[in-house]
């Protein structure tokens, strides 16, 4: 079961939820394994659908941390 900390109901939350489940279907392997160099692949071809450009700096934001438990 989830415990989702987003909201898969904005359009940000609704690409993380296809990123996870892109991978669920078409990486993930029938003992429930996934490819590192696949994952890598997705990961980085979603950053570059969200305009990230991996080789570049860090992205700064004005948002601060999360506070975890």
């Amino acid at each position: 079961m989830h415990n989702l900390k987003f909201d898969p109901s904005t359009p940000e939350g609704a690409e993380i939820v296809d990123l996870f489940n892109g991978i669920k279907e078409h990486i993930e392997d029938d003992s429930g394994g996934w490819n590192g160099g696949d994952v890598v692949d997705a990961l980085t071809q979603w950053f570059a659908d969200l305009g990230i450009d991996v080789d570049a700096d860090t992205i700064t934001t004005d948002v601060a941390p999360a506070v975890t438990d």
